[in-house]
């Protein structure tokens, strides 16, 4: 027979279970709410992210329109824009170091295109600079010349034509690969910065050189192709020269030609060191 002790027991051990029962019945109610709801939170994430990725593709495919809207209209115009640009105009092309086939295209092109003549003058730096052979192939009149007034010389006779003492003196010494007739005037220089100057005497012939084609009073543009690196952009900036990279691209070309004809001076192109646009603003031929 059971005594109450042992029927306390019982009575106790079944509320126990149904306490048990219920808090555990409870506990699983709210996991099954949490889970619902973080179900409906990531659902609507999931929505959200859909939602922004068909944004991101109607972007891109209109931007993908706009471009080949640009190249065709680029196609359609570039021609008709170049008629006649340079026409008469007498440009030189100057290498600060080896010459560089696929410059010389890109200007030759421009010029065909923009109506103009051949490049007049083109010279080929022979890197790095030795002044002792410069002094001695100078005339002894010149002999207290820095480097950097020698390349400012230079720079001017390039632009100037007519006698020049300097360009004679001193083609057989610097020059590598040189054509046409320093004593011919030139309209316009385009710069080809294909050299590195990695001593002292060459960093101030080029600084002088600079300074005599800036201060010219002709457009003077530094250019470069796409993708080049290091970029050579920063060097025609720093020494007071226009610039257009990717010129080898018809929009390169474009700007080439329209600073050659006097456009507003600055840095144009595709690439980020273009600080002042794409292309300089047309002015009339």
């Amino acid at each position: 027979m059971f005594d109450l002790r042992y029927h306390v027991a019982s009575l106790a051990a079944v509320f126990l279970a149904l306490i048990i029962g219920i808090l555990v019945g409870a506990g699983l109610a709210t996991r099954t709410d949490v889970e619902g709801s973080e179900r409906r939170v990531l659902q609507d994430r999931i929505e959200e992210l859909e939602q922004r990725n068909d944004d991101l593709v109607a972007q891109a495919d209109l931007l993908r329109r706009q471009r080949e809207a640009g190249a065709d209209y680029i196609t359609n115009t570039y021609l008709p824009l170049m008629n006649g640009r340079l026409r008469g105009k007498r440009v030189a092309l100057l290498f600060t170091g080896q010459p560089d086939d696929s410059a010389l295209d890109a200007v030759e092109q421009t010029l065909q295109d923009a109506s103009g003549p051949s490049v007049v003058e083109r010279e080929a730096f022979a890197l790095p600079i030795d002044p002792e052979q410069v002094m001695d192939a100078l005339d002894p009149q010149f002999s207290g010349l820095t480097m950097e007034e020698v390349g400012r010389r230079l720079g001017e006779e390039l632009v100037e034509g007519g006698e020049t003492p300097f360009w004679d003196a001193l083609i057989p010494v610097l020059v590598q690969d040189h054509r046409g007739d320093p004593s011919t005037e030139s309209d316009a220089v385009v710069v080809a910065h294909t050299g590195v100057a990695t001593d002292a005497p060459t960093r101030m012939f080029f600084d002088g050189l600079y300074a005599g084609l800036a201060g010219s009073g002709v457009p003077v543009v530094g250019i470069e192709g796409t993708g080049q690196r290091p970029s050579r952009i920063p060097v025609y900036k720093a020494n007071g020269v226009s610039s257009v990279d990717s010129v080898d691209t018809q929009i390169g070309k474009l700007a080439l030609a329209l600073l050659l004809a006097g456009g507003a001076e600055g840095q144009y192109g595709l690439q980020r060191t273009a600080d002042d646009g794409t292309l300089p603003a047309p002015i009339e031929p």
